[in-house]
């Protein structure tokens, strides 16, 4: 593989893991044309650790993900440009494993997600995260075995052909989160995109209650605004049904979240077994309830944005 190949990091105020991170990319087997750290003005020493790597520094203005990912494509060179975040760290065939899935008609490629952690309440989030109930039927965070055609891929392990991503019309800089889904599904309009289970990124989930409550609320605002009708709807869809349940059919309103109750009891158990760990549990559930509550009310804070910008 002799094509040029751009990494491009989003950052802002991460100093505590762009280090890891960047001597993951420096380190991998197909090394990178250039790699592009687009740094949202940090205001820590994130910029001076980054500076001890081989790195091109690029400030960006829009305060969004979506447009920090746009500065790094305007600013790229490569044919290929590959995504990852300050919070990730590439194994070190990440970057060859991507690329050489590229055949005509493959438009994107995204590798598996592991979440890690270290602390009880991180690893319970990372463990969360890797199940269907946390992970939204994600095949990138529960590293699904086998390679397949998705709907989307992650912007913290992706890779497009330049040409492509322009030819889609870019990322919407307006996007705080789900840039990446929103530019997939104009993509997916001329190509197919592709996972592959052998390019593998740690995803570092060093956050408290919270911040990940905040990043969950987010997310839902951010799915609700791009307008994309999935499996990801159908949760804050169903509160639509329960709480009137609660005031019209109070026996059905209770029924209902005694069997929430028992399905994510049930997720909880397992994946207690699964990390060999009996105190997932008990803050697994925890995490399951803050994740989908916090994500149902973002999303709907999401619709009624869009519902106000509609009428103006």
């Amino acid at each position: 593989m002799n094509s040029r190949i751009s990494v491009i990091i989003p950052v802002k105020n991460d100093e505590t893991r762009i280090e890891k991170c960047l001597k993951a990319v420096f380190s991998q087997t197909l090394q990178p044309h250039e790699v592009l750290l687009i740094d949202g003005h940090s205001t820590d020493h994130t910029i001076e650790k980054a500076q001890e790597f081989p790195v091109k520094i690029v400030y960006e203005n829009y305060g969004t993900v979506g447009g920090a990912r746009q500065t790094g494509i305007e600013s790229a060179n490569g044919e290929y440009i590959a995504f990852t975040d300050s919070d990730c760290i590439p194994e070190k065939n990440w970057l060859e494993m991507l690329i050489e899935e590229f055949k005509p008609g493959i438009v994107g490629v995204g590798g598996g997600i592991k979440n890690i952690g270290e602390g009880i309440w991180e690893k319970s989030i990372a463990i969360a995260l890797d199940s269907f109930l946390g992970s939204a039927n994600s095949v990138q965070d529960r590293m699904i075995p086998k390679p397949r055609f998705v709907r989307s891929i992650s912007g913290c392990n992706s890779s497009y052909r330049k040409t492509d991503v322009e030819k889609a019309g870019g990322f919407n800089v307006s996007y705080r989160f789900n840039e990446d889904t929103d530019l997939n599904k104009r993509l997916s309009t001329f190509g197919m995109i592709l996972y592959t289970p052998s390019a593998v990124v740690l995803h570092d989930q060093s956050r408290n209650l919270k911040q990940f409550a905040k990043r969950m609320f987010q997310f839902g605002e951010g799915r609700a605004k791009s307008r994309i009708l999935d499996i990801q709807i159908l949760p804050p869809l169903s509160l639509l049904f329960i709480i009137p349940c609660l005031f019209v059919a109070p026996l059905i309103f209770l029924g209902l979240i005694g069997l929430y109750a028992i399905i994510i009891f049930v997720f909880s158990f397992f994946l207690a077994v699964k990390g060999k760990n009996v105190l997932f549990c008990f803050t697994v559930p925890v995490i399951f309830l803050f994740e989908h509550s916090m994500y149902a009310m973002g999303f709907w804070l999401g619709v009624f944005r869009i519902l106000i910008s509609d009428v103006k």
